[in-house]
Order: structure tokens, then sequence, then C-alpha cells
């Protein structure tokens, strides 16, 4: 830029001295430190840009020399960086739009356009992932971040190996430890092959450190303690009240919690915590637990208290509660009459199949495979609708 900058210039001098040469003509007279120098300005002038090329021409000569040859030559050829960006460009655009591959001789030339590990991190991108080299402790860190995040991608098809994913991950962890993609992506992995603790363990650091908030990691997080407290009863009481923290309102989760309790002889705050989730929610996987642990404590007080509710309006699990409940504590005429009213006018297939079990127990079976049919009949039809 410096040079063009000065050849203008010149061009400019000359033109304005062919122009007025009664300029160039003038005589131009120099003292300094005893000396005397005279000529004419427009001789000066050219000798001025003659010298000041000879410079920059004696310092990329040198320059060029303690470089090296190839230097020298890329130093000497005007407009050859220009030209081999242009074609990088073009490479990448045609790669980009999915035009054709990298050229890898077109990135060997390109050294000069783009540093060394641009280059590879090109290489990286451009290279099918099965082809990928496998994890180097040695190689600079953000290449390895850069493997590591092309292998990994969900968008790979076809997906590597669990155990080739998580060999990548851990290198890439190992050079970025904070790395919020590559935690993440191992959390993946994690779930993938079941390991349950260092699931939660990702997500609650990241949790903890800001990386992820709490409405991202929530679902899997209560999955996490639900799988983990399957297989740890130790932790299971305590992996369940997290999980009772994070979405109180979440059916499974209040049922593994209300079960914990049980475990641990609370009977009475599962009661509890499953009796105000009916009166929010319509879960008939609650209520079945929870009948069972009504039968076994005064189930007519607890027809009492359900039949109270009811007189404000209560969901369809909570009236079908309240009919096993009629049914257990003897009182079949208002057991039956809840059941069918349930029946027939919210088309509730476990009212069915309740009247069903009540009828084959009395011994009355034609009744009980009326009600059998009518219950399959209500299922078909919700296939139905779901299939469509």
């Amino acid at each position: 830029m410096r040079l063009i900058f000065l050849l203008v210039l010149a061009l400019t001098a000359s033109t304005a001295m062919v122009v007025f040469p009664n300029i160039a003509d003038q005589v131009l007279r120099l003292e300094a430190f005893g000396w005397v120098f005279e000529t004419r300005q427009g001789a000066f002038i050219v000798a001025l840009f003659v010298i000041l090329f000879v410079v920059w021409l004696l310092r990329a000569v040198i320059s060029g020399l303690f470089a090296g040859p190839d230097h020298l030559w890329q130093s000497l050829r005007m407009g050859g960086r220009k030209r081999r960006e242009q074609r990088l460009r073009l490479a990448l655009e045609r790669w980009l739009n999915g035009d054709g591959d990298l050229d890898a001789r077109l990135l060997k030339r390109s050294r000069k356009v783009l540093p060394g590990w641009a280059l590879d991190m090109l290489a990286i991108i451009g290279t099918p992932v099965k082809d990928q080299s496998a994890p180097d402790a040695q190689a600079d860190p953000m290449l390895t971040a850069m493997l590591a995040r092309t292998v990994t991608s969900p968008v790979v098809s076809p997906k590597p190996d669990l155990a080739v994913r998580k060999a990548y991950l851990k290198a890439w962890l190992g050079v970025s430890p904070h790395s919020t993609l590559a935690r993440i992506r191992m959390a993946d992995v994690a779930e993938e092959e079941g390991n349950w603790q260092e699931l939660v363990n990702l997500l609650e650091d990241g949790w903890r450190k800001g990386q992820q908030s709490a409405a991202d990691i929530k679902t899997r997080l209560i999955h996490a303690y639900l799988k983990l407290a399957e297989a740890d009863s130790d932790q299971a009481p305590a992996l369940l009240r997290k999980a009772y923290r994070l979405n109180p309102d979440d059916g499974a989760v209040m049922l593994a919690y209300g079960r914990s309790q049980l475990h641990d002889g609370d009977s009475s705050n599962t009661r509890r915590l499953w009796l105000n989730h009916l009166q929010h929610h319509d879960d008939m996987a609650i209520a079945t637990e929870l009948l069972i642990v009504l039968q076994l404590h005064d189930p007519v007080r607890s027809y009492r208290k359900l039949e109270r509710k009811a007189s404000g309006g209560i969901n369809f699990s909570l009236r079908w509660l309240c009919g096993e409940l009629a049914h257990t504590a003897k009182l079949e005429g208002l057991a039956f009459e809840q059941m069918q009213a349930l029946a027939k006018e919210a088309g509730y297939v476990p009212a069915w199949e309740s009247m069903a079990r009540w009828h084959d127990a009395a011994g009355e079976y034609d009744k009980a495979a009326d009600c059998f049919r009518q219950a399959l009949t209500l299922v078909r039809q919700s296939d139905q609708r779901v299939a469509t």
C-alpha cells in the first residue's frame, strides 16, 4: 500500500513538472553544515523518488534473504497474496454451498493467506467424520476442541459409536474443562449409556455454574433423579426430594416420592401428598396407588371425607376413588350409583373396568362382560382418535 502511494505521488509530481516546465527549471539551493548544494527543482524531486524506491527495494530484498528464498519470491510477486485469497474464498463458498470439496493443494498454497491453525480447522471441517483422526493429547487444544465438536455433532449421520464419541469428549474436556457445549454433549452420552450418576453430576454442575438454567435442564434432571433413585435405594429419598422440589406437579415424581415415604413408614404424609395432588390433577396412576393405602386405613372415613369434597366438584380420578372406597366400605348402592354416573356421563374407562370387577366378584358374569365390552369400545375409539 505504501509503495502504491509512493508511485502515485511520483506520477503526480512528474505530471506537474511536464505541465509546468518553469517550475522544474527553477534552481533549488540547500545549505547545511557548511555544505552548499544547488540543483534544478525537477531533477531533485525525481532523484528523491528514485532514492525512496531503491530503499524500499533494498529493504524487501534484505528481509527476503533473511527469511529464505521462498519468502523473497513471494515478496517480489505483485498481487500474489490477493489472488490466493480470492481463490481460497471461492473454494470456501463452493464448499459451504455444497458444490464441491475443499482442495488439499489449495489449502496448502493458502498458508500465506491464513495461519496454519486456521487451515487445519478447515481441513477438519472438510473431512468426513469416519475419516477423522483419533484424539491427540499433543495437538493444539483448539484443534482438539474443533475435532471433538465435529465428531460429536448431533446432526452427523451415521452417528459414531458411543465409545468413540465419549473418547473425543474426554479429550475436549481435557483441554477445555469449562466448555459448556462439551459438558452438554457429555451429558447426552451419559444419558445414552444409562450413567445416571454422571448425568446428575454434569447437569447439577452446569446449573450451579450458570451454564444452563433450571428451565433448560429441569425435565432431564428429574428423569435422571428418578432413574438413579430406582438404581440406588440409599440415595432414593434425597433424590426424590430434589425432584419433588423441582416440579411438585409431575405425576411420576409424586408417585415415586409417595412410594418412598411409604417405604419409610410415613403413610400419613403419603396420603396427604397424593390427595392434595389429585385435587389439582386428574392422575389415575396415583389414584390407584392411593386406593391401596386408604383401604388399609379406615376406608369409611376416607369415603366420607371425599364425599364432602364431591359437592364442590372433583375430577374423574377422585370420583373413581370415591366409588371404589364406597365399595370397600360395603356401601354397594352408593358405589354402583357413583361409578355408573362416572362411566356413562364421562365415558371413563376405569369406571367401566371397576364395575366389571364388581359384577364378576358377585357372580354376575353377563353384566361383567358387558362392562368389559364398554371399556374395550372406549379404548378402541380413543386409539383411533390418536391415530388420526
